[in-house]
């Protein structure tokens, strides 16, 4: 009962809200789009160099999810109804007068065309590729004495999967860092890559976890809650429909919406006036529920999966502290270009954005300050790098990690300036015991979701939502 009154109040409270707001007049829009959440947005500013008090940086390690891509080509597919459907929405209000888009909205609507084809599918975009190379140079003139050398093979490293979109972001990162045609040698991608891509090698995150419908369950169970059928219903109204529109149709405008957004940061993306602020949260939210399980903490398999990463940073850096002069030069930058569910996974093993309390579908109000915010942890061109720095007072070696070019607070640390010996033993019994035996056996299934019967919400799976969108 509550939850129906609840979603009475927010059906009531957005009705009223429509009748004065114009989305292309919005001052501060909700940027905050999921995994679709242009770096631009939530990245930290420029800072002045790091300065750590008697200490030198000696080694950069950085994983990042590529930038700003296209969509697959069932997405793209999809957005080829949109075109209709904005036609609809015209004539909704134009003719019927039905629907409570402001002029300025509806005349944006009329001149929004569709931009994206198959061929284009999955590629980096313009704004992906600036993406990665402006994060280098922030990266750089943060870190010059780091980074801002002369390229040489034995110094930086690169790599990255086996993808056009991953490794045209590591192109953009180098020429971010060094400039054109530097001669930067970029290694062939590996092929079954246990490092960069460790869930897509194991079967048994594939069979209980990647491919089931069991991962959805919490954001199934979302969507058929009181919140979001009132704001399908609202939407509806809004765009002047008489009946409600289907959730496929809500996703193809909500995708055109922050896929729109990231392609072109400066521009209104037109789609985006078809929802209110909150209705952003709660659509927001509902993808944070698929990726908490699928890729994060909802399920021990994620976390796991995250050690091959972390094993190689605390192995690199042990080389780095290790090294002597006669030993082979390690190193300055290790830079890594993936995907999210290997970011979210590696996070998810460090213990980073980790919530006191799940996320599930009845908590969406406790838990809008939540740490697990895929728009902040996980959009477009979103990284984790760690630096090490040699010391010659205190510790002998010393640690700072960032997230999306934020500091992280790890517990124990001095506002993020960590003791390397303690980064070290409290992830050694990670690197040193880190195997992916477990994907090859014992296939039952380790899933932390509430004891729901699946019963309750097979009739709401639906393929639309097994695009595999998390890579």
């Amino acid at each position: 009962m509550i939850y129906v009154l609840c979603a009475i109040l927010f059906a009531s409270m957005v009705t009223c809200y429509d009748q004065d707001y114009c989305f292309a007049s919005e001052e501060n829009p909700y940027l905050m789009y999921g995994t679709k959440t242009a770096y631009e947005f939530v990245h930290e500013k420029p800072r002045n160099p790091e300065a750590v008090p008697y200490c030198r940086p000696v080694q950069f390690w950085m994983l990042t999810r590529h930038g700003t891509r296209f969509p697959e080509k069932k997405a793209i597919y999809s957005m080829q109804h949109l075109p209709d459907l904005r036609d609809q929405i015209i004539n909704n209000h134009e003719r019927r007068r039905k629907g409570r888009l402001c002029s300025e909205d509806l005349e944006n609507l009329r001149k929004w065309t569709l931009s994206v084809f198959q061929n284009q599918a999955k590629e980096l975009a313009n704004q992906g590729y600036d993406d990665l190379k402006f994060m280098a140079r922030r990266f750089k003139s943060q870190f010059p004495t780091l980074l801002n050398q002369t390229y040489s093979q034995d110094l930086y490293e690169f790599r990255f999967t086996d993808s056009e979109r991953t490794k045209a972001s590591a192109i953009a990162f180098a020429e971010g860092l060094f400039g054109r045609s530097s001669g930067i040698y970029f290694p062939a991608a590996v092929k079954n890559d246990t490092l960069l891509k460790a869930y897509d090698n194991c079967p048994k995150w594939k069979e209980e976890v990647g491919n089931t419908n069991k991962t959805l369950e919490e954001k199934h169970l979302f969507q058929m809650g009181p919140q979001m059928q009132a704001l399908l219903q609202n939407v509806s109204e809004r765009l002047g429909f008489g009946y409600k529109l289907t959730f496929v149709q809500l996703d193809e405008m909500y995708d055109m919406c922050r896929f729109d957004k990231a392609w072109n940061v400066r521009n209104i993306s037109p789609w985006c006036a078809v929802f209110s602020k909150e209705e952003l949260h709660l659509m927001e939210y509902r993808e944070d529920l698929e990726y908490y399980y699928r890729t994060g903490y909802g399920n021990e398999i994620n976390v796991k999966l995250g050690c091959p990463t972390v094993k190689d940073l605390i192995n690199r850096f042990s080389q780095m502290e290790n090294q002597n002069l006669h030993d082979r030069i390690q190193p300055a930058g290790i830079f890594y270009f993936s995907h999210s569910a290997a970011l979210h996974m590696t996070l998810a093993r460090l213990g980073i954005a980790k919530d006191r309390e799940h996320l599930t579908h009845n908590n969406y109000n406790t838990m809008k300050s939540r740490e697990w915010r895929t728009s902040k942890i996980g959009p477009f061109a979103s990284n984790l790098a760690a630096v090490l720095f040699k010391c010659d007072e205190g510790d002998r070696h010393r640690v700072i990690f960032y997230l999306g070019e934020h500091l992280v607070r790890f517990d124990g640390c001095n506002v993020g300036l960590c003791s390397w010996s303690y980064i070290k033993d409290k992830f050694s019994n990670i690197a040193e015991d880190c195997n992916l035996d477990f994907c090859y056996k014992d296939r039952s299934g380790t899933q932390q979701h509430l004891s729901i019967s699946w019963l309750t919400v097979a009739a709401f799976v639906f393929t639309a939502f097994c695009r595999q969108t998390f890579i």
